[in-house]
């Protein structure tokens, strides 16, 4: 298989996975950048609006409605930073991670199994190319 077949099967499967998003989404009742910013939240713990606003690609206003969102949808909560109390902090709800823990295990059950029986070589090397493609993207991103 050449390079640019495994870049069109991704591309293929990154429209599926947004439709997967869309419908998960909707189930939380927020919308996908609100989904995106729950994602962030859990992966990379507490932020602050403004490194919201800059690990989601959105202006810092924009954050400030998203988080205000999802505030009032009971999904995050706004807490001081122990560091700097003059600092707000956006932080997840254990209960909202949970739901969309419950909507994506199904997806990542499933995606587990097809890697089984594959060798560390072959999960290093995909997990490598995995990271690299989030950093190329994000790197095509902010020269758009």
């Amino acid at each position: 298989m050449r390079p640019e077949e495994v870049v069109a099967a991704l591309g293929a499967w990154s429209v599926r996975l947004v439709q997967f998003n869309g419908i998960v989404a909707a189930r939380m009742g927020v919308g996908v950048t609100e989904l995106q910013a729950l994602y962030e939240l859990s992966r990379h713990g507490p932020a602050t609006p403004g490194r919201l606003a800059t690990r989601l690609n959105i202006t810092t206003g924009s954050a400030s409605r998203l988080v205000d969102r999802l505030v009032a949808a009971g999904h995050v909560r706004r807490v001081a930073d122990p560091d700097d109390r003059r600092r707000v902090l956006v932080e997840p709800e254990p209960a909202a991670l949970e739901r969309v823990g419950a909507l994506y295990g199904p997806l990542n059950a499933r995606l587990a199994a097809e890697l089984t029986g594959a060798d560390d070589a072959v999960l290093e090397r995909m997990a490598t190319f995995l990271a690299a493609a989030e950093r190329r993207t994000e790197d095509v991103i902010r020269e758009l």
